[in-house]
């Protein structure tokens, strides 16, 4: 192979010292002096060579070196996407960048509703005047369109006159977003612009479209964030209404259970005022105003809106009893027979009373709804395992259509389009789903209304509609 050492051989010397033997030979003669030809055309294009890669590491750098830092830069790229605060993703941005692209100065701008603003409260003014004037210039438009970082001298802009900086050159990469303008990466630099080459700007687009779409997961993080506690305050709201409501319904039953122990207390009052003191008398006002100290304390506490504890340790039987309680004149007047069917020594279910109530009652004044009149109601509890217990609600009223159904277990899906009367049956899906239950609903001719839920010994906290409550209280 020719090398660069045979390139430097003095044809000249080769000429004088065989030039005595080739001029005996003139056919000798002219094929030397087309070797030294063709040694002088070779020198000539090696030179060209020479220049050729001279200037291809000029622009593209070596490859092994352009190839090593390519990877270096992408792992650490990686590194960017990792936060979700855009401040943190500039920060991560400038400090891998310096590895491309020693500097001290520089600024991420995006797009917001006042146009172009700076990420960071403390804005560098030059960098601002620079944008102004690319903006007025069309360089942004031009540069988003191109999507590749360009540098240009400060001496190049209109305004240099009127910056801070002495010196360099302004480096600036585009921030796209589905090809379109979503922003800009600024860096001041002392480097020329003749001394960077294409892998330094290669690398450094690859680095801001990294932070570009770290942002703007960001952003939409932060969005659904938002959205996310709007609809939790939403549903609070909910949750509270439909309470009220509960106990706007119950109001009519509650006034009839407080006022059979009443009059009981005021027959024992006025007998005891004519003379007739009894001790079995004292005991019956007693417990008829603890009766009705218990239908108060139950109803206040539905109406209540602050968080509620989820520590309790509840007995399932003795709660289904007492919400029965709240509703038993309501339903009973309508000619409903209640049947209860509680199997004993279930387990203890940590929770909170008034959730498990507010659930409980929702499903029992709609089956009062479904029957109308001269029905039946059964409640069931039974044990699963140790660790659930089911509780059934099985009504003879008007069997719910599958669509019914399927907007019930499909909690907050369609909202707008629910109407008052599976409204409540929907919070009580949800409030359910909350705590970790699970429930089932089935509905036809032969069953009328099958409502089973199961709930576990250890339930979770009801912190997406109680602490919301105690916010918004």
């Amino acid at each position: 192979m020719f090398s660069e050492q045979n390139a430097k051989l003095d044809y000249e010397e080769i000429f004088d010292t065989y030039k005595e033997p080739l001029s005996q030979s003139p056919q000798l003669d002219v094929m030397f002096e087309n070797y030294l030809a063709l040694v002088n055309r070779l020198k000539n294009d090696l030179t060209g060579l020479r220049e050729e890669l001279v200037y291809h590491k000029k622009v593209h750098g070596d490859i092994t070196d352009s190839l090593d830092e390519f990877f270096s830069i992408q792992r650490l790229s990686s590194i960017i996407t990792q936060s979700l605060e855009v401040d943190e993703i500039v920060d991560k941005l400038d400090e891998i960048a310096q590895k491309v692209i020693p500097h001290h100065r520089s600024e991420v701008f995006l797009l917001g509703d006042l146009g172009l603003e700076p990420v960071k409260d403390k804005s560098d003014p030059d960098f601002s005047l620079l944008l102004e004037n690319m903006k007025d210039e069309g360089i942004l438009d031009w540069l988003w369109e191109q999507a590749h970082p360009i540098v240009v001298p400060l001496s190049d802009f209109m305004v240099s006159d009127q910056l801070h900086f002495e010196s360099g050159s302004m480096v600036i990469a585009p921030m796209l977003q589905e090809q379109t303008g979503m922003g800009v990466y600024l860096i001041h630099t002392e480097k020329e612009q003749a001394k960077f080459s294409f892998r330094d700007l290669e690398l450094l687009n690859i680095l801001t479209q990294q932070a570009a779409i770290g942002i703007q997961y960001t952003l939409l993080y932060q969005k659904l964030e938002r959205t996310h506690e709007a609809l939790k305050r939403s549903q609070s709201r909910l949750m509270q209404t439909i309470k009220l409501a509960t106990v706007g319904e119950l109001a009519g039953g509650i006034a009839h259970e407080i006022n059979n122990p009443l009059q009981i207390i005021l027959g024992n009052v006025q007998m005891a005022m004519m003379g007739y003191k009894t001790e079995e008398s004292l005991k019956i006002v007693e417990s008829q105003a603890m009766r009705i100290a218990n239908i108060v304390r139950g109803l206040l506490s539905m109406a209540r809106q602050n968080a509620v504890s989820s520590t309790e340790y509840l007995e399932v039987n003795t709660l289904i009893v007492n919400t029965i309680n709240l509703v038993r004149s309501q339903i009973e007047k309508r000619g409903i027979v209640i049947n209860t069917e509680l199997e004993e020594k279930l387990p203890v279910v940590q929770g909170s009373s008034i959730y498990f109530q507010q659930i409980l009652l929702n499903f029992i004044l709609h089956s009062k709804k479904q029957i109308g009149k001269n029905g039946t109601l059964s409640i069931r509890s039974s044990r699963i395992d140790d660790d659930w217990v089911k509780i059934e609600l099985q009504d003879s009223g008007i069997p719910m259509p599958p669509e019914y159904i399927q907007k019930v277990m499909d909690p907050f899906e369609d909202m707008e389009n629910s109407t008052e009367m599976n409204l409540g049956l929907t919070v009580s899906v949800q409030m359910l789903s909350d705590i970790g239950g699970q429930i089932e609903i089935k509905s036809g001719k032969d069953i009328g209304n099958l409502v089973t839920m199961q709930i576990p010994k250890s339930t979770k906290s009801e912190e997406s509609y109680g602490s919301e409550a105690a916010l918004s209280n």
